[in-house]
Parts: C-alpha cells; sequence; structure tokens
C-alpha cells in the first residue's frame, strides 16, 4: 500500500518558509511543494526577526525567501507564476499531484474556491483559538483579552474560519521585542501544523476526525492600530517569557 500523498501549496510569504522549515526541523518531507504567485513582498518590522531560543518551539529563519529555502532542502518542488487559487494552470498542477491532503499556505486574503475544496481536504492552521477568535488578526485579540496566544487546525470550508477544527493549542506570549506579525506568529503555526501532520503520518484519515462541535463566535475584523500598540505592549512588559 502507498503512502498517502502530501501537498505543501505555498505562496512567497514568510509562513510558508516557517512551515517547510519546521517541517524539515521534523523529519516530515511531502510528497508535494507547489509555490504559486509572484511573491508577498519585502517584511517590514522594527521589532526583532533574529532566530532566538524558543521553549519548546522552532524557531524559523526568515532572511532565507522560499527559493533559498527549497533549494537547502533540495525538495522536489513545481512554480507556478499564478496567482490566484483558481487559475486553471494552477488546479492542473494540483490534480497531476493528486493529494491525499493539502496544506495550504497562500496569501493574505485569499479564499480557497470550491475547485480546490470540493476535490482534496484543505489543512489551514489559524492563529487563535477556535471558535473563540476566528477573522483577521485574532492573534492580538486574544493577546489583550487572555494574555496567550493560540494556534487551531483546521480544514476549510467556503466560509472563513467555519470548517472542523482539528486541534487547538495555546502558547505563552513570545519574548519582549519579538516580531509578532512575521516570527512568532508563524513559528507557532508552524509548530501546530508538525503535530497534526506527524499525527496524520501515523494515523492516516483517523487524524482528521474534528474536534466536538462549538458554538460559532462573531469574526473579528483587523486590528486597530491602537489596540495593535496596547497589545504589543504586553508582549514586551510581560516576565515569564518562553
Amino acid at each position: 500500500m502507498s503512502r498517502a500523498r502530501l501537498l505543501i501549496l505555498c505562496a512567497r510569504t514568510a509562513r510558508s518558509v516557517a512551515y517547510l522549515q519546521g517541517l524539515a526541523a521534523a523529519g516530515i518531507e511531502p510528497e508535494a511543494v507547489i509555490v504559486y504567485g509572484q511573491g508577498g513582498g519585502t517584511l517590514q518590522t522594527t521589532r526583532e526577526l533574529q532566530v532566538q531560543p524558543l521553549a519548546g518551539l522552532f524557531c524559523p529563519d526568515l532572511s532565507q525567501d522560499i527559493d533559498t529555502c527549497l533549494a537547502a532542502l533540495d525538495w522536489p518542488h513545481e512554480i507556478c507564476p499564478a496567482q490566484t487559487l483558481d487559475d486553471p494552470q494552477l488546479l492542473a498542477l494540483i490534480a497531476r499531484q493528486a493529494p491525499d491532503l493539502l496544506v495550504y499556505s497562500g496569501y493574505g486574503g485569499q479564499l480557497v474556491p470550491a475547485a480546490l475544496l470540493s476535490r482534496y481536504p484543505v489543512l489551514h492552521i489559524h492563529s487563535g483559538w477556535l471558535p473563540d477568535y476566528r477573522g483577521s488578526t485574532t492573534l492580538y485579540y486574544q493577546i489583550i483579552e487572555q494574555r496567550e496566544c493560540a494556534a487551531s487546525a483546521l480544514l476549510l470550508d467556503e466560509q472563513i474560519d467555519t470548517g472542523p477544527v482539528l486541534a487547538r493549542k495555546a502558547y505563552p506570549l513570545p519574548p519582549p521585542g519579538m516580531d509578532v506579525d512575521y516570527l512568532y506568529d508563524n513559528a507557532i503555526r508552524a509548530d501546530l501544523l508538525v503535530e497534526v501532520l506527524s499525527h496524520w503520518r501515523r494515523e492516516g484519515a483517523q487524524a482528521l476526525r474534528p474536534l466536538p462541535a462549538e458554538a460559532e463566535k462573531p469574526p473579528y475584523f483587523i486590528i486597530h492600530p491602537l489596540l495593535k500598540h496596547l497589545a504589543l505592549l504586553a508582549v514586551d512588559k510581560h516576565e515569564d517569557t518562553p
């Protein structure tokens, strides 16, 4: 019996680099990687992006772009210039790989179309404890309200963050001064991704059984700069660092 096929669908973003590096550090090699689109822009932050020790967490090296990362890993991969997820060229590449599970690491604001959702289980890692923290920039809202971070693994449906939740994990606040948007957010997402895929490699489809459903909560919207500033103050003032 052949092994189930894992496909990582990657935008040219820091998150994709964190995912690939995290999988490699855990010894998980996908059967296929597809990089799509023209790029997610340059990382712009005034906070610390350097690799540093995080208790129990792999810290990615975001000085690498995705091409450098894949070259270092020497994993087979395909490049598709299509920027949209329903582009026929991209859909054909995905179909040729015939994945049993597709991990989605796309561009912000993109919704995965029915053309993919109807054919493959699509795994997404959301930053925030679902269903309590649905929507955008929920990591910051959870920092303000609960003084902790979280990530949730879900199978996507056609709504926003409403698909079946497979796993959730709480994390401490990041160290003071660390970049939250690019570094810590992606580090905790990659950590949960590794846990879910390790379980999937062992258990197959059994690992995709959802947690008991809970009542959906209203979604959060992009956080106001003042509230984001308050969240970062909470990060920088806390004493217990990972």
